[in-house]
């Protein structure tokens, strides 16, 4: 990834070029953060229809469940790096 910030001692600059760009960066982080978290509530619904219907032992399930596991595990990084 190209970087288009710069850390400084006081927190982060962008160049009067790239601020477009920064910009543009940032709604697409937020978008993605957004689709990981809507993602993350629609799962544990997901997966209580999947239980009411008996079916935990199918691939289906044990995706979801899966997925939730690596949502969860992006989202803790994206925390410890102060994103959330």
């Amino acid at each position: 990834m190209n970087r288009i910030t710069v850390k400084t001692e006081a927190g982060y600059s962008v160049s009067d070029k790239n601020i477009k760009a920064a910009v543009q960066r940032l709604g697409e982080f937020e978008d993605a953060y957004d689709a990981l978290m809507n993602s993350q509530e629609q799962i544990p619904k997901d997966l209580e229809i999947l239980r009411a219907q008996g079916k935990e032992k199918t691939v289906r399930y044990k995706e979801m469940v899966a997925q939730k596991l690596i949502n969860n595990s992006i989202a803790m990084f994206l925390e410890r790096h102060g994103l959330r």
